[in-house]
């Protein structure tokens, strides 16, 4: 089974896919989505950790097909 990747789209038009180090199941998808309902302000995949104040929308991907998560409104952290 292939790792889970995260295809993150920037504010600046940029776009990178980053493989995690969790395989790909709903499990990491699950682990995607604390962190986000958590207010993280930072993500870390593909060794780099990524601002999450640059990012527009992270789609989640594998191997055998590709979810796409809905758009993502971050909230500057208080």
């Amino acid at each position: 089974m292939s790792n889970a990747k995260y295809k993150f789209y920037y504010v600046n038009g940029e776009t990178e896919e980053l493989e995690t180090n969790e395989p790909y199941t709903d499990e990491a998808n699950s682990i995607l989505n604390l962190q986000l309902i958590q207010n993280a302000t930072w993500l870390q995949a593909g060794g780099k950790h990524i601002n999450l104040a640059n990012v527009i929308s992270i789609e989640f991907a594998g191997d055998q097909d590709k979810r796409k998560l809905e758009q993502i409104k971050f909230r500057p952290n208080k």
